[in-house]
């Protein structure tokens, strides 16, 4: 499609929501239009290594599928993950803070998920076992979905949340859509979902709307696909017959304050989230 010299030809929505790469190492977002978080899936097969600096980002290294050791500096945490497939249970965490060096060796061919934002404030590493995730529901109905959550409000971190959510059978997530914005009145915060989905032939929708978007857009929810959200309301739906797992990053500018503001059409169904329900 012919566009402006000046101005490269991206793909409807490419902005916001791509497939990444299966392949070994890293993978990441072609094109990530938020100015903070950002997000990976490290593939290594039995054996491997993998070695990064933190440098001025904190990260949540999540093990979703093999099981992998971690060293972060002198921390040594062994034996993490074990999961057949993300829907198999809670996930072990490994938090790694600024100016950090993280290796990572996988035991057998495992899958991680890296999630990090900028971090100025040196935090001691440390390991969330499955028994320690904050686990439970919300919603009821057809918003009922389950979390897991690892790095919230009560877990340390400069500005880093992270978390498991599964929505399955036509039910709905992230309901009502909410946002939070670089916006007056608002506490601005990025976010990215990961998806999996099960069966991987399935499917879902997900939807990324009004504010500072710019327009109205509406992905399909496959195996694999990554939605960036620097701004705009948003919200997640499950086909029926099929479940929709997400890997939330979140992080804004400034401290882990939390403050989603809900789309005033919809806020008749607040009654289906928790206060400060932030998936």
């Amino acid at each position: 499609m012919p566009t402006s010299p000046q101005i490269p030809y991206i793909p409807y929505g490419q902005p916001y929501f791509e497939t990444l790469g299966r392949e070994p190492g890293i993978n990441r977002p072609t094109h990530n239009p938020c100015r903070l978080i950002d997000f990976a899936v490290l593939r290594l097969r039995a054996g491997e290594t993998h070695e990064f600096a933190t440098d001025g980002r904190e990260y949540a290294i999540d093990p979703l599928t093999g099981t992998i050791d971690v060293t972060v500096d002198a921390a040594s945490f062994p034996g993490i993950g074990g999961r057949k497939s993300v829907f198999d249970g809670p996930p072990h965490l490994v938090y790694a803070g600024c100016g950090a060096k993280v290796r990572i060796v996988a035991r057998d061919d495992s899958e991680v998920g890296l999630g990090s934002c900028p971090s100025s404030t040196p935090i001691e590493p440390y390991h969330i076992k499955p028994d320690e995730v904050f686990t439970g529901h919300w919603g009821e109905g057809n918003t009922t979905r389950h979390y897991r959550a690892m790095i919230n409000a009560k877990r340390p971190s400069e500005r880093l949340w992270f978390a498991e959510v599964f929505v399955a059978d036509g039910r709905w997530a992230t309901y009502p859509p909410h946002k939070h914005e670089d916006a007056p009145g608002e506490v601005f915060q990025e976010e990215m979902y990961y998806y999996r989905v099960e069966p991987a032939h399935g499917f879902g929708f997900c939807g990324q709307f009004e504010g500072q978007v710019g327009g109205d857009y509406a992905f399909v929810i496959r195996d694999n696909t990554l939605h960036k959200m620097p701004n705009g309301y948003h919200t997640v739906a499950a086909a029926p017959g099929y479940r929709v797992w997400y890997l939330a990053t979140y992080a804004g500018p400034t401290g882990k304050a939390h403050k989603p503001v809900t789309h005033p059409d919809h806020a008749g169904f607040l009654k289906n989230i928790i206060p400060n329900d932030p998936v």
